[in-house]
């Protein structure tokens, strides 16, 4: 499969992901974020959100170290990617204790010419949903594609 719209469409298999407080906990604190609704659970319950959630950008863990749809796509390489955008749709709060069904969809694909040259924008969506099939987050990810470099 080449580098262009013919990616449109492409999906990685579906896997599980396990929230755990200690994780977001870490994540937090790797952020610089010292929220107590993140880990102190007595203060967490006092909020609206009855609870430990995880920090917005959290989510961004749930595709680390795992295959994207672009990860067997021939003549892709990863020296050549730029991060261009990203962002996520919150439908619930994200829970410690919490497992999710994940899965990356590849959305768009159109080209630029930019001053170095072609470049390829891949907009890739990735979606968490909970035991019940329900939507958690959803995240948009746009990475370039720098056809010479």
């Amino acid at each position: 499969m080449a580098i262009d719209a013919q990616l449109i469409g492409k999906k990685t298999k579906e896997y599980t992901v396990d929230i755990e407080k200690g994780h977001i906990k870490s994540f937090a604190e790797a952020i610089g974020d010292t929220s107590p609704l993140y880990y102190d659970e007595e203060y967490a319950k006092q909020t609206p959100f009855k609870g430990i959630i995880a920090p917005p950008t959290f989510a961004t863990t749930f595709t680390m170290n795992r295959p994207t749809p672009l990860t067997d796509v021939e003549g892709f390489e990863l020296r050549r990617v730029l991060h261009g955008e990203q962002t996520f749709i919150y439908h619930q709060p994200v829970r410690p204790g919490d497992r999710y069904w994940v899965q990356s969809e590849v959305k768009d694909v159109y080209d630029r010419e930019g001053k170095s040259g072609k470049m390829t924008f891949i907009t890739i969506e990735t979606l968490a949903r909970d035991i019940n099939n329900q939507p958690i987050v959803t995240g948009k990810s746009t990475i370039v594609y720098r056809q010479s470099i």
